[in-house]
């Protein structure tokens, strides 16, 4: 951008004065380290290069959240930590205009964005990608909608999009951070705990290979509500029925997608989460998988017995003692 400053050669003569260490104000924020890229005192003009830096991290914050596509602003220049000089574009008069972020590039990342969620919409409304096998006990298998793989998919739709509107506004592409890693790793194995349980139980180590059990037949095609009541009711119940371990890890997924979504739109970061925070998300998904565990041993038998050990006969019933 350039700028034009009057008198601005008769300012640069008096002492510790010089147009090259003139920085931007935007609503009285210093924009530190943003100095001239060019000085021309003929004209009396300056040309500056908008850019976010380390030392100006917390004035863009401010400036930039919460996200509009365009701002107006008040705009001067002066030297830091000092006033900046009288401006022409006050918000009551001439307010300068602050592009948050470039509609064309807008449209480009929704274009992206739509895709992709066209495309897992499609495939969760026509196959099983967010469902898993189970077992009723009525000899069949039924599909119903598996809890990880649900947690698993909104997180990565939730750092995804998060990960393409911080680009946008600020340009930093460098914003995944450990916490946020660590919750991806605890949700994808989450998902694959509770997969492997599911295979071990329908295909127990040492058992006979056999015919895998018949689907059962689908009832009657259901409605957009009755569609929502059951993935409700399959979120929070298993096959004994509702279940306060699913409903434990589902509660503190949903407050953790929304601190996450807040800090987002305010600050423009990922939320790094710490430790303490990152053990309880693991603990409950870690309860989800052991009560998961506790159902294989149910569905197996003696948990202590090896795998592949013959099961002892059962005793015959007692007959009338006889006389030899």
């Amino acid at each position: 951008m350039e700028v034009q400053v009057r008198d601005l050669s008769t300012w640069g003569l008096a002492p510790g004065h010089t147009p090259w260490r003139l920085v931007p104000y935007i609503d009285g924020r210093a924009l530190n380290g943003v100095y001239p890229v060019a000085v021309n005192l003929r004209n009396a003009t300056l040309q500056f290069h908008l850019r976010i830096t380390p030392d100006n991290r917390t004035a863009w914050t401010h400036l930039l959240s919460p996200l509009v596509f365009q701002r107006p602003v008040r705009f001067s220049v002066g030297l830091e930590l000092q006033d900046p000089f009288e401006t022409d574009f006050v918000l009551e008069d001439k307010p300068a205009t602050l592009t948050v972020i470039n509609p064309r590039w807008v449209a480009l990342a929704a274009v992206v964005v739509a895709v992709f969620a066209a495309a897992f919409c499609a495939l969760a409304a026509r196959t099983s990608l967010l469902m898993e096998r189970s077992e009723p006990g009525q000899g069949s298998v039924v599909l119903r909608f598996s809890l990880a793989k649900v947690q698993l998919a909104l997180w990565f739709f939730v750092v995804f999009g998060a990960f393409l509107v911080i680009w946008l506004v600020t340009g930093n592409f460098n914003t995944i951070n450990s916490s946020i890693l660590a919750t991806l790793g605890i949700s994808a194995g989450t998902a694959l705990g509770d997969a492997y349980l599911k295979s071990a139980r329908s295909h127990p180590a040492g058992a006979s290979s056999s015919e895998p059990a018949p689907m059962a037949p689908e009832g009657p095609p259901l409605t957009a509500r009755q569609r929502a009541t059951r993935f409700v009711r399959e979120m929070v119940s298993d096959s004994e029925g509702y279940s306060i371990y699913r409903f434990q890890m589902l509660a503190w997924t949903a407050a953790l997608v929304v601190v996450f979504l807040a800090d987002v739109y305010d600050d423009l970061v990922m939320p790094s989460f710490g430790p303490e925070l990152l053990y309880l998300l693991g603990l409950s998904s870690g309860t989800y998988v052991a009560h998961g565990v506790s159902d294989n041993f149910r569905g197996r038998g003696d948990p202590s017995s090896p795998p592949g050990a013959p099961t002892a006969p059962a005793a015959p019933p007692s007959a009338a003692p006889t006389h030899i």
